[in-house]
């Protein structure tokens, strides 16, 4: 990721914010298979359900016009039979893009080295992959419910650093379970893959979502919690020269102000700039929250024809109404602060009036 990839997304950002029309960003679910069996995500108790087809998902997205932002996700990309040609589909689109990401589990080194070829055989951007490793060898294959599954992400991250056109990034999920041993996951990090961390070490919270993660049985993370991860994460991964590093220095001051306060620091842009659709093609606003949309299957996949609907309108109509405060999670956070820069400098450069607050009780100390 490079500063002039922002400069190039910046049109597209700006013609999301004065025009009513079809997001820049999708977040993508093209599967809910998986072969984790994590503790924070029940994706992999669903069955897989009638998935987009790949000659389905390249029509999307040929006919999505301003998409420059493609989020692939799961369950686990790899995952699917035709994984292959899943790739070969949004490859075919890369050329306009200004940033392709996908994530994955690990557990499918080749898989997923195949998987990033075929992207990045596109002729669009570098490939950007984030590999899940949530803990040190037994903590992680404790939370994923796999035996070996950190040997096998770490064989992932590997092969992937070496490969052209590939930037390879680490992303752990901080939970309760894994909260207090942030230091001893980055040490074990460092130790197995040495030149990725902390660069390249991506640290996001647990969020909850019924059509996503199928979680909700689970308790949300307490503030005073989210404030502890957010601390321990700014002393053990200071900023870098890396624009995306900055980036996350950002997104994290506001999520402590998130947590401290109980309410989004940057405006809500789901369903203007970011939208997500579901392996079936169900439509969702973001991973977070619903309401179901529509199916693009009954748009001829042509996903404008549901986002300037009535439904979709009634509810940007509500967000832009009574605002979004659900959530700050990267997906849908990092669109939204490329469409209010300003704001979110402001808001993650100053501190909230009583930082020893939260949420109306006391947080513990400040990050």
């Amino acid at each position: 990721m490079r500063w002039r990839d922002g400069i190039r997304l910046a049109p597209s950002v700006l013609a999301a914010r004065l025009v009513r029309g079809v997001p820049f960003k999708v977040l993508l679910s093209v599967t809910d298979r998986c072969d984790s069996r994590c503790t924070h995500c029940r994706a992999w108790q669903r069955s897989p359900g009638d998935e987009l087809r790949p000659d389905e998902i390249e029509r999307l997205l040929r006919q999505w016009q301003g998409l420059r932002w493609v989020d692939l996700t799961g369950g686990e990309p790899t995952g699917r039979p035709d994984a292959g040609a899943v790739a070969d589909a949004v490859a075919s689109q890369a050329r306009r893009l200004v940033f392709l990401h996908f994530a994955t589990n690990g557990l499918r080194p080749v898989a997923a080295a195949d998987f990033a070829s075929r992207l990045s055989m596109g002729g669009g951007p570098p490939v950007v992959v984030t590999v899940s490793i949530d803990g040190d060898a037994s903590l992680h294959d404790r939370m994923r419910g796999i035996r070996g599954a950190f040997r096998q992400a770490v064989q992932t991250a590997t092969i992937l650093g070496r490969m052209p056109r590939v930037e390879v990034y680490l992303g752990t999920t901080v939970t309760p379970e894994n909260l207090p041993h942030l230091a001893r996951i980055r040490d074990a990090l460092g130790e197995a893959l040495p030149g990725m961390v902390p660069g390249r070490w991506h640290v996001n919270l647990m969020n909850r979502s019924g059509h996503f993660f199928g979680n909700l049985d689970r308790p949300p993370m307490a503030p005073e919690d989210v404030l502890e991860a957010v601390r321990a994460v700014a002393s053990l991964r200071p900023p870098t020269r890396d624009p995306f590093s900055w980036v996350e220095h950002l997104f994290l001051r506001n999520l402590r102000r998130f947590a401290l306060t109980g309410r989004a620091p940057v405006p809500c842009e789901a369903l203007r700039a970011s939208v997500f659709v579901g392996p079936g093609g169900e439509v969702h606003p973001c991973h977070i929250r619903g309401p179901s949309l529509g199916n693009v299957r009954d748009v001829d996949l042509r996903i404008d024809r549901l986002l300037t609907a009535a439904a979709a309108r009634r509810e940007r109509d509500r967000m832009d109404r009574e605002g979004c405060d659900g959530c700050w999670t990267p997906c849908e956070a990092y669109p939204a602060m490329a469409s209010h820069p300003f704001v979110t400098l402001r808001a993650g450069l100053t501190s909230p009036a009583d930082s020893r607050t939260v949420r109306g009780r006391p947080s513990g100390g400040t990050p």
